[in-house]
Protein backbone atom coordinates (compact mmCIF):
# COMPACT_ATOMS: atom_id res chain seq x y z
CA UNK A 1 0.00 0.00 0.00
CA UNK A 2 1.57 3.28 -0.95
CA UNK A 3 0.46 6.40 0.87
CA UNK A 4 1.44 9.79 -0.46
CA UNK A 5 1.56 12.86 1.40
CA UNK A 6 2.24 16.20 0.14
CA UNK A 7 3.60 19.83 2.57
CA UNK A 8 4.27 21.93 -0.09
CA UNK A 9 7.96 21.24 -1.37
CA UNK A 10 7.84 18.17 0.41
CA UNK A 11 6.61 14.89 -0.37
CA UNK A 12 6.56 12.11 1.83
CA UNK A 13 5.44 8.70 0.34
CA UNK A 14 4.65 6.02 2.91
CA UNK A 15 4.56 2.62 2.17
CA UNK A 16 3.40 -0.50 4.09
CA UNK A 17 4.05 -4.25 2.85
CA UNK A 18 4.51 -3.25 -0.99
CA UNK A 19 3.95 -5.27 -3.57
CA UNK A 20 6.49 -5.85 -6.79
CA UNK A 21 4.34 -3.68 -8.79
CA UNK A 22 4.43 -1.29 -6.20
CA UNK A 23 7.78 -1.15 -6.30
CA UNK A 24 8.44 -0.91 -9.61
CA UNK A 25 6.16 2.20 -9.61
CA UNK A 26 8.57 3.57 -6.57
CA UNK A 27 11.28 3.02 -8.67
CA UNK A 28 10.41 4.44 -12.19
CA UNK A 29 8.48 7.42 -10.68
CA UNK A 30 11.37 8.41 -8.14
CA UNK A 31 13.96 7.41 -10.40
CA UNK A 32 15.34 4.94 -7.50
CA UNK A 33 18.20 2.71 -7.48
CA UNK A 34 17.11 -0.99 -8.57
CA UNK A 35 19.05 -2.53 -5.49
CA UNK A 36 17.44 0.08 -3.09
CA UNK A 37 13.92 -1.37 -4.35
CA UNK A 38 15.47 -4.94 -3.95
CA UNK A 39 16.05 -4.29 -0.01
CA UNK A 40 13.13 -2.89 0.07
CA UNK A 41 10.80 -6.29 -1.18
CA UNK A 42 12.04 -8.38 1.95
CA UNK A 43 12.60 -7.13 6.36
CA UNK A 44 16.40 -6.68 6.59
CA UNK A 45 18.14 -8.12 9.94
CA UNK A 46 20.38 -5.60 10.39
CA UNK A 47 21.08 -1.69 10.67
CA UNK A 48 22.42 -0.28 7.43
CA UNK A 49 22.55 3.21 5.61
CA UNK A 50 24.14 4.01 1.95
CA UNK A 51 24.41 7.06 -0.46
CA UNK A 52 24.03 6.67 -3.98
CA UNK A 53 22.96 8.97 -6.68
CA UNK A 54 22.00 11.38 -4.60
CA UNK A 55 20.03 10.07 -2.12
CA UNK A 56 20.02 8.19 1.44
CA UNK A 57 18.76 4.60 2.24
CA UNK A 58 18.49 4.10 5.93
CA UNK A 59 17.80 0.68 7.70
CA UNK A 60 16.27 1.06 11.14
CA UNK A 61 14.99 -1.30 13.56
CA UNK A 62 12.57 -0.21 16.80
CA UNK A 63 11.13 -2.41 19.09
CA UNK A 64 7.95 -3.21 19.71
CA UNK A 65 6.97 -5.31 22.89
CA UNK A 66 2.98 -3.87 23.86
CA UNK A 67 2.70 -1.35 20.90
CA UNK A 68 3.25 -3.63 17.62
CA UNK A 69 0.45 -6.20 15.75
CA UNK A 70 1.80 -8.92 14.91
CA UNK A 71 4.13 -11.59 17.68
CA UNK A 72 7.22 -9.71 16.43
CA UNK A 73 9.54 -8.06 18.49
CA UNK A 74 10.54 -5.49 16.73
CA UNK A 75 9.71 -3.22 14.05
CA UNK A 76 11.32 -2.07 10.44
CA UNK A 77 11.12 1.07 8.65
CA UNK A 78 13.38 1.94 5.76
CA UNK A 79 14.25 5.38 4.72
CA UNK A 80 14.78 6.61 1.29
CA UNK A 81 16.01 10.71 1.41
CA UNK A 82 15.97 13.32 -1.55
CA UNK A 83 16.05 16.65 -1.31
CA UNK A 84 12.73 16.73 -2.70
CA UNK A 85 11.62 13.59 -1.34
CA UNK A 86 11.64 11.35 1.62
CA UNK A 87 10.24 7.44 1.04
CA UNK A 88 9.21 5.18 4.46
CA UNK A 89 8.85 1.70 3.73
CA UNK A 90 7.62 -0.57 6.53
CA UNK A 91 6.26 -4.11 6.59
CA UNK A 92 3.42 -3.73 9.17
CA UNK A 93 1.33 -0.90 11.32
CA UNK A 94 3.40 1.13 12.95
CA UNK A 95 1.60 3.39 15.67
CA UNK A 96 4.34 6.39 15.71
CA UNK A 97 4.00 6.90 12.12
CA UNK A 98 0.52 6.28 11.89
CA UNK A 99 0.59 9.31 14.56
CA UNK A 100 3.37 10.93 12.39
CA UNK A 101 1.41 10.93 9.42
CA UNK A 102 -2.25 12.99 11.04
CA UNK A 103 0.67 15.77 12.10
CA UNK A 104 1.75 15.88 8.56
CA UNK A 105 -1.47 16.17 7.30
CA UNK A 106 -2.52 18.62 9.75
CA UNK A 107 0.13 21.13 9.10
CA UNK A 108 -0.25 20.44 5.16
CA UNK A 109 -3.58 21.86 5.74
CA UNK A 110 -2.76 24.96 7.46
CA UNK A 111 0.22 25.38 5.50
CA UNK A 112 2.73 25.27 7.67
CA UNK A 113 6.35 25.08 6.97
CA UNK A 114 7.60 23.56 10.34
CA UNK A 115 9.54 20.29 7.80
CA UNK A 116 11.46 22.81 6.02
CA UNK A 117 12.05 22.21 2.49
CA UNK A 118 13.71 19.37 1.86
CA UNK A 119 12.70 15.05 3.08
CA UNK A 120 15.80 15.11 5.49
CA UNK A 121 13.38 17.15 8.01
CA UNK A 122 10.48 14.47 7.88
CA UNK A 123 12.88 12.06 8.96
CA UNK A 124 14.01 14.06 11.59
CA UNK A 125 10.50 14.64 12.96
CA UNK A 126 9.73 10.43 12.47
CA UNK A 127 12.39 9.40 14.25
CA UNK A 128 11.84 11.79 16.88
CA UNK A 129 7.96 9.94 17.18
CA UNK A 130 9.88 6.38 17.43
CA UNK A 131 12.15 7.28 19.62
CA UNK A 132 9.20 8.55 22.11
CA UNK A 133 7.90 5.34 20.97
CA UNK A 134 11.22 3.61 22.62
CA UNK A 135 10.42 6.32 25.38
CA UNK A 136 6.96 5.12 26.24
CA UNK A 137 8.22 1.28 26.15
CA UNK A 138 10.40 1.88 28.59
CA UNK A 139 8.03 4.10 30.69
CA UNK A 140 5.83 0.75 30.55
CA UNK A 141 8.55 -1.33 31.89
CA UNK A 142 9.44 0.94 34.71
CA UNK A 143 5.69 0.79 35.95
CA UNK A 144 6.41 -2.90 35.99
CA UNK A 145 9.61 -2.32 38.01
CA UNK A 146 7.90 0.29 40.69
CA UNK A 147 5.09 -2.77 41.45
CA UNK A 148 7.81 -5.68 41.48
CA UNK A 149 9.69 -3.41 43.92
CA UNK A 150 6.45 -3.36 45.85
CA UNK A 151 5.94 -6.89 45.74
CA UNK A 152 9.12 -7.82 46.72
CA UNK A 153 8.68 -5.94 50.07
CA UNK A 154 5.24 -7.37 50.31
CA UNK A 155 6.49 -10.87 50.71
CA UNK A 156 6.10 -12.51 47.88
CA UNK A 157 9.45 -12.67 46.32
CA UNK A 158 9.03 -16.22 45.03
CA UNK A 159 6.27 -14.96 42.68
CA UNK A 160 8.35 -12.01 41.49
CA UNK A 161 11.34 -14.19 40.22
CA UNK A 162 9.47 -15.45 36.89
CA UNK A 163 8.30 -11.00 36.49
CA UNK A 164 12.03 -10.08 36.88
CA UNK A 165 12.73 -12.60 34.20
CA UNK A 166 10.43 -11.66 31.72
CA UNK A 167 11.02 -8.02 32.04
CA UNK A 168 14.68 -9.00 31.88
CA UNK A 169 14.01 -10.26 28.63
CA UNK A 170 12.53 -7.25 27.11
CA UNK A 171 14.62 -5.00 28.20
CA UNK A 172 17.40 -7.16 26.50
CA UNK A 173 15.54 -6.85 23.60
CA UNK A 174 15.24 -3.49 23.22
CA UNK A 175 18.80 -3.18 23.80
CA UNK A 176 19.49 -5.56 21.07
CA UNK A 177 17.04 -3.90 18.94
CA UNK A 178 18.57 0.17 19.14
CA UNK A 179 22.47 -1.18 19.62
CA UNK A 180 23.40 0.15 16.28
CA UNK A 181 21.57 2.94 16.00
CA UNK A 182 24.22 5.60 17.08
CA UNK A 183 26.57 4.47 14.58
CA UNK A 184 23.79 4.95 11.55
CA UNK A 185 22.85 8.29 13.06
CA UNK A 186 26.41 9.47 12.92
CA UNK A 187 26.66 7.92 8.93
CA UNK A 188 23.33 9.77 7.89
CA UNK A 189 24.44 12.85 9.83
CA UNK A 190 28.01 12.52 7.54
CA UNK A 191 26.14 11.84 4.37
CA UNK A 192 23.58 14.62 4.99
CA UNK A 193 26.20 17.53 5.23
CA UNK A 194 27.34 16.74 1.73
CA UNK A 195 23.69 15.76 -0.08
CA UNK A 196 21.57 18.20 1.61
CA UNK A 197 24.41 20.85 2.17
CA UNK A 198 21.80 22.26 4.95
CA UNK A 199 23.58 23.26 8.10
CA UNK A 200 20.13 23.45 10.10
CA UNK A 201 19.61 20.08 9.46
CA UNK A 202 22.53 18.88 10.28
CA UNK A 203 21.91 20.58 13.40
CA UNK A 204 18.83 18.82 14.02
CA UNK A 205 19.58 15.72 12.60
CA UNK A 206 22.10 16.00 15.60
CA UNK A 207 19.30 16.14 17.71
CA UNK A 208 17.86 12.79 17.04
CA UNK A 209 21.80 11.67 18.24
CA UNK A 210 21.02 13.31 21.45
CA UNK A 211 17.48 11.80 21.56
CA UNK A 212 19.21 8.17 20.66
CA UNK A 213 21.79 8.45 23.45
CA UNK A 214 18.88 9.85 25.78
CA UNK A 215 17.04 6.48 25.18
CA UNK A 216 20.27 4.64 25.58
CA UNK A 217 21.11 6.04 29.37
CA UNK A 218 17.48 5.55 29.70
CA UNK A 219 17.50 2.00 29.38
CA UNK A 220 20.51 1.52 31.32
CA UNK A 221 19.07 2.94 34.18
CA UNK A 222 16.23 0.59 34.13
CA UNK A 223 18.64 -2.41 33.58
CA UNK A 224 20.80 -1.14 36.66
CA UNK A 225 17.15 -0.90 38.78
CA UNK A 226 16.42 -4.22 37.46
CA UNK A 227 19.80 -5.66 38.76
CA UNK A 228 19.47 -4.08 41.51
CA UNK A 229 15.56 -5.55 42.18
CA UNK A 230 17.06 -8.85 41.36
CA UNK A 231 19.88 -9.18 43.85
CA UNK A 232 17.44 -7.77 46.23
CA UNK A 233 14.67 -10.48 45.40
CA UNK A 234 17.73 -13.40 45.51
CA UNK A 235 18.60 -12.12 48.68
CA UNK A 236 15.49 -11.62 50.56
CA UNK A 237 14.12 -15.44 49.02
CA UNK A 238 17.70 -16.92 50.12
CA UNK A 239 17.14 -15.76 53.95
CA UNK A 240 13.62 -16.68 53.78
CA UNK A 241 14.74 -20.16 52.96
CA UNK A 242 17.40 -19.90 55.26
CA UNK A 243 15.19 -18.93 58.07
CA UNK A 244 12.78 -22.24 56.64
CA UNK A 245 16.02 -24.45 56.76
CA UNK A 246 16.99 -22.81 60.20
CA UNK A 247 13.56 -23.99 61.58
CA UNK A 248 13.45 -27.37 60.29
CA UNK A 249 16.48 -28.16 61.42
CA UNK A 250 15.81 -26.83 65.11
CA UNK A 251 12.85 -29.28 65.11
CA UNK A 252 14.73 -32.32 63.76
CA UNK A 253 17.22 -31.60 66.69
CA UNK A 254 14.56 -31.04 69.03
CA UNK A 255 12.48 -34.65 67.95
CA UNK A 256 15.63 -35.94 67.70
CA UNK A 257 16.10 -37.47 71.42
CA UNK A 258 12.91 -39.26 71.32
CA UNK A 259 13.93 -41.10 68.62
CA UNK A 260 17.07 -42.27 70.41
CA UNK A 261 15.69 -42.86 73.65
CA UNK A 262 12.78 -45.08 72.22
CA UNK A 263 14.81 -46.49 69.71
CA UNK A 264 17.09 -47.90 73.41
CA UNK A 265 13.60 -49.18 75.11
CA UNK A 266 13.00 -51.39 71.51
CA UNK A 267 16.34 -53.44 71.85
CA UNK A 268 15.31 -56.94 71.28
CA UNK A 269 17.37 -57.84 74.60
CA UNK A 270 16.27 -60.35 77.49
CA UNK A 271 17.03 -57.02 80.41
CA UNK A 272 15.49 -53.70 79.54
CA UNK A 273 16.03 -51.26 82.32
CA UNK A 274 12.28 -49.84 83.53
CA UNK A 275 10.72 -52.18 80.51
CA UNK A 276 7.81 -54.17 82.43
CA UNK A 277 8.02 -52.00 85.88
CA UNK A 278 4.75 -50.09 86.64
CA UNK A 279 4.45 -46.65 85.06
CA UNK A 280 7.27 -47.66 82.53
CA UNK A 281 5.80 -45.63 79.91
CA UNK A 282 5.47 -42.43 81.78
CA UNK A 283 9.42 -42.74 83.00
CA UNK A 284 10.33 -43.11 79.47
CA UNK A 285 8.20 -40.29 78.18
CA UNK A 286 9.47 -38.21 80.87
CA UNK A 287 12.92 -38.79 80.55
CA UNK A 288 12.62 -38.07 76.84
CA UNK A 289 10.58 -34.72 78.05
CA UNK A 290 14.04 -34.05 80.25
CA UNK A 291 16.29 -34.50 77.61
CA UNK A 292 14.57 -32.45 75.18
CA UNK A 293 14.12 -29.31 77.67
CA UNK A 294 18.05 -29.61 78.83
CA UNK A 295 18.83 -29.47 75.17
CA UNK A 296 16.17 -26.50 74.22
CA UNK A 297 18.00 -24.68 77.69
CA UNK A 298 21.59 -24.91 76.06
CA UNK A 299 20.47 -24.01 72.44
CA UNK A 300 18.67 -20.83 73.67
CA UNK A 301 21.83 -19.79 75.56
CA UNK A 302 24.01 -20.48 72.89
CA UNK A 303 21.62 -18.01 70.46
CA UNK A 304 21.54 -20.66 68.11
CA UNK A 305 17.66 -19.27 67.63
Amino acid sequence: MIKENKNKKITWVDVESPTMDELRELLNRYDLDPGMTKDMALTTFKERVLCKDGKIYAVFHFPALRHSHRDSIKQEIDFIISKDFIITNRYEQIDAIDSFAKFFEVNATLQREIMEDHGGFVMYYILKELYRSVSNELDSINDELAFVEKEIFRGKEKEMVSKISKISRDLLNIQHTIIGHSDIIEKIISMCAQLMEDESFVYDIRKIRNECDRVNRYLTDSMDFLSELRETNNSLLSTKQNEIMKTLTIIAFLVLPFSVITGFFQMNMSNIPIVGRANDWYLVITSEIIVVLILFTIARIKKWF
